[in-house]
């Protein structure tokens, strides 16, 4: 008899990349039933065997706590032998499922709270610090009380160096077959993700000035509008710019937009959570062959040196962004090393399938423990 897990967001949608493609997919090729609830626009689905339930976006933070209490009440209603949540606000109700339950119940930190408190700015400045002290305490302090934590790096693994059962599970992507490349009668340079201020995206778009016009080159910004000036969202001057917003796409959208792209980046400010993470668009580059121009931080500059597949930069020069894309749209030579090279660190190294194995050890041990 195969085990059923309930996976939670009141957050991410029911597709992000981690908890759907990854987790959730993973889990069902395993044999266990899985159902998931996060958010969406219809009711409930079942999707590449992961019985989908939606939950109900909220624009407003303080409408959106209400999912916690209707989360929690559909996991009692579950019968689930596990339950897996993945936001900071759903651990208040992770605890209480835990002591009802008497269920495994795990945390799944995809970010470095305390450190991410600092890039809120709907957090007026001065309390940044001392919130960011109080969530540290509080989410140690909560997370010690379930059966274990998955964390997305190293350095968030240590704010849990006290809790029981902590896992590092990296988002790396899936093993992704070798994208055919489109070519395209311009040099398109992509940026894919969240597009915010601390994201980098007034630097790309300042970056397309220093870039010589003979180049033909386009920049296209693939993610969902986060954090921008309204003067900047301009889609008409934008695109006399040859800057295209596109917004938030499909899973299968974004790996055809690689296969037409000849650079990526991923240049990120050196804010106090950016410089440890490990963001997914750097490794999806590699895998799709797609040299890429990465923020100089030290783990970030380890990575790109060692497997050769593109170059860092300070993420806050526009002009230096632009020389080291420049160089790359101009020597096709160095342009295919650097594409091969991306693509074998991505099927010796940076894939899913290795993180894959950590997560179903994780799930036989709390379930062999239950």
């Amino acid at each position: 008899m195969s085990h059923k897990v309930m996976i939670f967001s009141s957050v991410h949608p029911y597709d992000d990349t981690r908890i759907f493609h990854k987790q959730a997919v993973s889990l069902v090729q395993a044999g266990y039933k899985v159902e998931l609830h996060a958010v969406a626009d219809f009711t409930e689905k079942v999707i590449e065997g992961v019985r989908v339930v939606g939950v109900q976006r909220h624009a407003s933070k303080l409408k959106r706590l209400g999912n916690g209490k209707l989360l929690y009440e559909r996991a009692l209603q579950s019968d689930a032998d596990l339950f897996h949540f993945h936001d900071p606000e759903l651990l208040p109700w992770g605890v209480k499922l835990a002591k009802k339950t008497k269920k495994p119940v795990i945390y799944d930190a995809h970010e470095d709270l305390p450190k991410q408190i600092y890039t809120k700015p709907w957090i007026p400045a001065y309390l940044r610090g001392p919130i960011s002290a109080i969530a540290q305490r509080v989410e140690k302090g909560y997370a010690r009380q379930l059966a274990a934590v998955i964390t997305a790096t190293e350095t968030i693994a240590k704010q849990f160096a006290s809790t029981k059962n902590v896992v590092v599970i990296k988002n790396y992507p899936q093993p992704m077959p070798q994208i055919e490349q489109v070519k395209q009668k311009k040099n398109l340079i992509l940026y894919v993700g969240g597009i915010s201020y601390l994201r980098g995206y007034r630097e790309m778009i300042q970056m397309m000035d220093y870039l010589p016009t003979e180049l033909e080159a386009e920049l296209h910004l693939i993610g969902p509008l986060q954090h921008i000036a309204p003067e900047d969202r301009d889609e008409e001057q934008l695109r006399q710019k040859n800057i295209f917003l596109h917004g938030r796409v499909l899973f299968e959208e974004v790996k055809k937009w690689l296969g037409k792209g000849k650079v990526g980046l991923v240049c990120l400010h050196p804010t106090q959570n950016y410089p440890e993470s490990l963001p997914i668009k750097m490794f999806e580059y590699m895998a799709a062959g797609l040299p890429l121009i990465a923020s100089n931080f030290p783990l970030w500059k380890e990575i790109v040196e060692k497997s050769q597949a593109g170059f860092t930069v300070d993420p806050l020069n526009p002009q230096a962004i632009a020389e080291k894309v420049a160089k790359l749209l101009t020597n096709d030579q160095l342009h295919q090393e650097m594409s091969q090279n991306g693509r074998r660190a991505h099927e010796e190294i940076y894939n899913w399938q290795v993180e894959e194995q950590k997560l179903l050890k994780l799930y036989r041990l709390l379930l062999k423990n239950e």
